[in-house]
């Protein structure tokens, strides 16, 4: 039950015995999945493993779809596959469909796969998080994200759960109009600027959350303006914390990290593969010690 320490490849993957899982990317090295889950496995029982597997290209991910046996139980899905995961599965949630991207393969017993984006769940943690459980606050609220990448559609879907009616999203360039589309579609009203015209404190003021997908030193640079806000998630985790998270606590805003959004989503893929939720913590308590932080 616990998990391999190395990487694998798509055959040697394929060629495992037992009830399995797996995380697909490409590096996939450094990937902290296989001790979430497991950790979830030791604790529950399960005689699972969990595997690294590289596989980026959608032909490695087709293979692994079509060619694996029943006591195959899921695939987590990094980058560079997260598109393809959607484009290849049988069928899709709404969330995954509206978002653009799927992190999350659960077969549905008929040889048929369902695409999932679970990164949704981990965002809502993390504003869970900043208002003690209680999101009524976000409820017909303004909410800016920070950047225009893979993790800023799923920060999209989080926030329209949550109720909030409008989003600004600050980027470097026009490309934040990529998201206009998902943030419409969603029932919220749209607006961008760039962040060297943009008035950060400003544009933040009165904002429940900032949620920034942006690395850490590019952050860094906005997060005087950006701490005008209720609270901030910063979905970044290296370096630990973020240099966004620490001016947050030296102002003493609420926030939440990467980590916690790692382990939410964590939690629910766990959900999917094995039909048993981890114990309420346990994700978070173990990627925290990953990184040294527990």
């Amino acid at each position: 039950m616990s998990a391999a320490g190395h990487v694998l490849s798509v055959d040697e993957f394929l060629e495992m015995p037992g009830m399995r899982c797996a995380v697909l990317g490409n590096p996939i090295e450094h990937s902290l999945s296989p001790q979430l889950h497991s950790a979830g496995y030791r604790a529950l029982g399960l005689d699972m493993d969990y595997y690294r597997v590289e596989a980026g290209e959608s032909r490695d991910i087709r293979r692994l779809l079509s060619e694996s046996g029943d006591q195959v139980r899921g695939f987590s899905v990094t980058m560079p596959g997260k598109q393809a995961a959607l484009e290849l599965a049988d069928l899709a949630t709404n969330r995954a469909q509206e978002i653009g991207s799927a992190n999350t393969l659960v077969p549905q017993g008929d040889g048929k796969w369902l695409a999932d984006n679970t990164d949704v769940d981990g965002v809502a943690r993390c504003l869970e998080h900043l208002y003690g459980g209680d999101t009524s606050a976000l409820e017909g609220a303004r909410a800016v994200i920070v950047g225009n990448g893979g993790t800023a559609r799923p920060a999209v879907a989080a926030l329209a759960a949550a109720g909030v009616t409008e989003v600004t999203v600050l980027a470097r360039s026009e490309r934040a109009l990529n998201l206009q589309a998902v943030v419409e579609t969603m029932g919220m009203e749209f607006s961008w600027a760039r962040f060297e015209e943009a008035d950060i404190a400003g544009t933040c003021a009165g904002a429940a959350a900032v949620i920034s997908t942006i690395p850490a030193h590019a952050a860094e640079e906005l997060a005087e303006g950006l701490c005008s806000a209720s609270g901030i998630v910063d979905v970044i985790y290296d370096p630990y914390p973020t240099p966004l998270l620490s001016s947050a606590t030296a102002k003493s805003i609420p926030h939440a990290d990467g980590l916690r959004m790692l382990a939410g989503q964590a939690e629910e893929q766990f959900r999917l593969f094995t039909g048993h939720s981890a114990p309420k913590g346990l994700m978070l308590d173990t990627v925290l010690r990953a990184k040294g932080q527990a």
